[in-house]
């Protein structure tokens, strides 16, 4: 009997000092001693409290190797105080409750709006410590809880009778008991409805806290995101203010750049004018000079052109004189047969010869008077060429091609001089055989002698004009670099352009001009040349030597010919031909319609076209049109580059 009645007491005793159980809530107990009652389920997470053996335990549920539970002592929590009111009503939707003040500890518990809490009375800044209410829960290992109720001791029968009690006694302590049994039943009704009650109260109260929960845990994820879209935001607004600042050195580093350009553009530009002004100063002189030396070679044209036409006399004098000479010569060998006849025949020419000769001599003495009126024309030339050469001397180049041509000029004298020589000889061995004849001989070379000098004297004025020319070139290169430096300072400065290209027309014209007139003392040279021998003129070798190109302009001195040819003017840029044909090597190319089109084909012996492969050109030659081409054949004279 007293047995059942403590096992009863025993349950009464756990249902009044354990926690309310809801209805899905299981009872459990503490076991061991010290056990840590954590803020979630891991041991990283805030102690809440150590719980004793035996502590009984109401279990809400399980979550791998964690239990979790209902409060089984009262702990504190941390909540913030705008949350609240004065009397400790919670004020926001939801206010959770953390494990110390700050909103990076663990909130084991949410409170809703409206829910009274019960402040414990300390605080710490913006934050104030409350109890936990009666429904929160923690999280304990599961190794640390059993299921069930925990296990009372009981008292043994032998030691629930005592050998000095008395029946009276007995009698008393069985009313006492039978009393405390009915209180106890009618307390035990009591508690069991008011449990039925509070379960159900608290069925509805852990719905909408698991519902609060959700929406804690929502709000926290939509917090955490919002914390992350601060930081880029602040981030950004770093990489900004950096790239603003950035900008503002860039702007202040521009505007002293900038301040820099105008004042280099504004020294660029008092450069140019004075440039400008020197140009137009030395255009003026050069044009100046031009008509000076216009009117000087136009004179010396004249000249030449009446010494030409004496020249080609002379020449067809000295034929005849040759072909009778040698028609005479068949006539005296026939008469050295006959002896006495010859004889007077021969005495009769060396008069007429003779009186050839006082003609010949008076001639000379004319050319002998237009030699040194050449060669005082060349002393003051070469005066104005000693100044030019003096203020230029970086021609030193073009000087040395100069040097070049006048050693193959004297090479050709010493040539010529030679053939003189054998023709000298081969006069005297004629004179050895036939004495009759050595007066005409002697006559036939002071003929040649004659000759020579007019040939050194048409040398002299091809020097003259070749000095003439390189004066002019040099002249048309410091223009075309006066033209450079301007379009370099100041590309729309199209007056200045326009009068260097009207002065660059004028050299060119100057220098076809001087083309021509060096083509009519080669020709001129030539027919000097075939005076002084019967004998035809040996042909110059097909590969002669080539002079180098200058940087800008090639010329090509035109053949020996009596008369001035017609040239023809190209522009394009000049490719060469995939195979060479007789007539041509390269080809002139020019854009029409956005398409490379042919224009002639070209050939050159004297320049190397190779060397001005792919470059805008003009050229000019001597036109020919062979046929089966499609195009015509043009014998490149001069290439000067656009």
């Amino acid at each position: 009997m007293r047995q059942h009645l403590f096992l009863t007491l025993a349950l009464l005793l756990a249902l009044c000092i354990s926690p309310v159980l809801q209805a899905e809530d299981q009872p459990g107990y503490v076991k061991g001693t010290g056990v840590i009652l954590r803020a979630n389920h891991a041991t990283y997470y805030e102690s809440l409290a150590k719980l004793q053996e035996n502590t009984p335990l109401a279990i809400v549920s399980r979550k791998g190797d964690w239990v979790e539970v209902r409060l089984p002592v009262r702990i504190t929590g941390w909540i913030q105080k705008d949350r609240v009111d004065d009397s400790f009503t919670v004020l926001d939707a939801i206010c959770p409750v953390y494990t110390a003040p700050g909103n990076f500890y663990t909130a084991f518990y949410t409170a809703e709006q409206g829910e009274k809490l019960t402040p414990e009375g300390k605080t710490d800044g913006d934050w104030a410590c409350v109890y936990a209410p009666a429904n929160a829960t923690g999280w304990i290992h599961a190794d640390y809880v059993g299921e069930g109720v925990p296990v009372v001791s009981t008292p043994s029968p032998a030691a629930a009778a005592s050998p000095a009690a008395s029946s009276a006694d007995t009698q008393d302590a069985g009313a006492s008991a039978a009393l405390e049994s009915a209180t106890l039943a009618a307390r035990t009704l009591a508690l069991r409805q008011e449990q039925e009650r509070q379960e159900l109260e608290m069925k509805q109260e852990q719905e909408r806290l698991d519902a609060l929960r959700q929406q804690a845990d929502e709000l926290k994820e939509e917090t955490a995101r919002h914390n992350s879209e601060l930081t880029e935001l602040q981030n950004e607004a770093q990489r900004l203010e950096a790239l603003r600042d950035e900008a503002r050195e860039k702007a202040r580093q521009a505007a002293a750049e900038r301040e820099a350009a105008l004042l280099q553009e504004q020294r660029e530009q008092e450069d140019l004018l004075a440039r400008q002004k020197a140009a137009e100063e030395k255009a003026r002189m050069v044009e100046a000079d031009s008509a000076r030396w216009e009117a000087e070679a136009q004179a010396m044209a004249a000249k030449l052109a009446a010494a030409k036409e004496e020249a080609r006399l002379r020449e067809q004098a000295a034929r005849e004189e040759a072909a009778a000479i040698a028609a005479e010569q068949e006539i005296a060998e026939q008469r050295a047969r006959e002896a006495l006849e010859q004889v007077h025949s021969a005495e009769e020419q060396l008069a007429v010869t003779e009186r050839k000769q006082q003609e010949l001599s008076a001639q000379v003495a004319t050319l002998q008077k237009e030699v040194q009126s050449a060669e005082e024309q060349a002393d003051l030339l070469r005066l104005e060429r000693e100044r030019i050469e003096a203020t230029s001397r970086e021609e030193a180049a073009r000087l040395a091609q100069v040097r070049r041509e006048a050693e193959r000029l004297e090479a050709e004298k010493e040539e010529q001089a030679a053939r003189v020589e054998a023709t000298r000889l081969e006069a005297e061995q004629l004179t050895a055989e036939q004495a009759a004849q050595a007066a005409k001989v002697e006559a036939a070379r002071r003929e040649q002698e004659r000759l020579q000098e007019q040939l050194a004297s048409a040398d002299a004025d091809l020097e003259q004009l070749r000095t003439q020319i390189q004066r002019r070139e040099q002249e048309r290169a410091e223009l075309e670099l006066l033209r450079k430096e301007a379009e370099a300072s100041e590309g729309n400065d199209e007056a200045l352009t326009q009068e260097i290209e009207a002065l660059k027309a004028k050299a060119a014209e100057q220098r076809e001009a001087q083309a021509a007139r060096q083509a009519e003392l080669e020709a001129l040279r030539q027919a000097a040349e075939n005076a002084q021998t019967p004998a035809p003129e040996p042909e110059l070798p097909e590969h002669a030597p080539e002079p180098e190109p200058e940087p800008e302009v090639a010329y090509e001195p035109p053949p020996a010919a009596a008369t001035r040819p017609q040239l023809t003017r190209y522009q394009g840029k000049i490719y060469p031909l995939t195979r060479a044909m007789p007539e041509a090597t390269h080809a002139l190319w020019v854009v029409r319609d956005g398409k490379q089109v042919a224009v002639c084909y070209l050939t050159s012996k004297r320049i190397n076209l190779n060397d001005w492969r792919g470059v805008a050109v003009e050229v000019t030659g001597i036109q020919d049109t062979p046929k089966g081409l499609s195009y015509p054949v043009l014998q490149v004279r001069s290439i000067t580059r656009q």
